[in-house]
């Protein structure tokens, strides 16, 4: 899937604050209009410049759908105008000074994270959760993207019973996060099975793991020129050589094995 990157006009109306904003505190709900002028209602959070999480939000978005991970069917980088948004919320100090911050937004969808579930039922939300095809799907997917930060509060179930992947700013850890000095704790759907579900079960759900890997090839070779076109519009001095580290680094991820072998399972 290619990532748009619209520019701040893009941005129409501030739509308030979600109930629950997680940890960065630009998090706002926005009207924002894709190229064709159609509006979208999105969450919207402005990313500091000096780090890789845009960049792994867009990367991520744009592998999931090619691999079989629900995903938002709207992502987009948008610079967001400071001056309006100013006016709506308070601003960190980090964006002083600049007329215009990226973001990532991404279409609102229907549905609770499975983390927002009543805390008298989350066990059974966590197991349902756990069991299904599509939470599988993105357990594989964040073993191939080395993605830290898959937590019960960015998997959305749908109202149909399905389940969607948001928040892809921690992948590509060890490539894009380690070089910059900052490190993530591992979160993972992979350590919430091996904790919680039963021997048989958890065998279980490795082997689809390892199955869904069979995907992340053909995933990849799909979106390469999109990955390689805006990661050349987000930072044309480091590309070419930034597109082509990406692409070698999850191309080694997704031969064969690779994944069985990172998870322990023979295949």
């Amino acid at each position: 899937m290619s990532v748009p990157i619209l520019n701040s006009s893009a941005w129409r109306e501030f739509r308030g604050v979600p109930s629950s904003a997680g940890v960065n505190p630009t998090t706002h709900l926005a009207n924002v209009a894709d190229a064709t002028g159609k509006l979208h209602s999105c969450y919207v959070k402005l990313l500091r410049p000096n780090t890789p999480a845009l960049l792994c939000e867009a990367i991520g978005w744009a592998l999931a759908n090619p691999v079989g991970v629900p995903v938002t069917s709207f992502g987009a980088i948008i610079l967001v105008p400071l001056d309006k948004l100013g006016n709506c919320m308070t601003l960190p100090q980090w964006t002083s000074g600049q007329s215009v911050c990226a973001a990532w937004c991404t279409e609102i969808v229907a549905g609770k994270s499975v983390r927002q579930v009543h805390k008298w039922a989350f066990w059974m939300a966590r197991k349902r959760c756990l069991h299904s095809k599509d939470v599988r799907s993105i357990a594989s997917f964040d073993v191939w993207t080395d993605n830290r930060d898959r937590n019960f509060g960015n998997v959305i179930r749908s109202p149909s019973g399905g389940y969607i992947a948001i928040d892809h700013e921690t992948v590509l850890h060890d490539l894009l996060w380690l070089p910059t000095g900052t490190s993530y704790a591992r979160r993972s759907l992979v350590d919430e099975a091996r904790q919680h579900l039963s021997a048989g079960d958890l065998k279980q759900f490795n082997v689809e793991l390892a199955g869904a890997s069979g995907k992340h090839g053909s995933g990849l070779a799909a979106v390469q020129d999109a990955l390689n076109q805006f990661i050349d519009g987000l930072y044309p001095h480091a590309a070419p050589a930034l597109g082509k580290a990406v692409i070698e680094y999850l191309g080694l991820r997704s031969q064969a094995g690779w994944l069985a072998n990172e998870i322990g399972v023979i295949a």
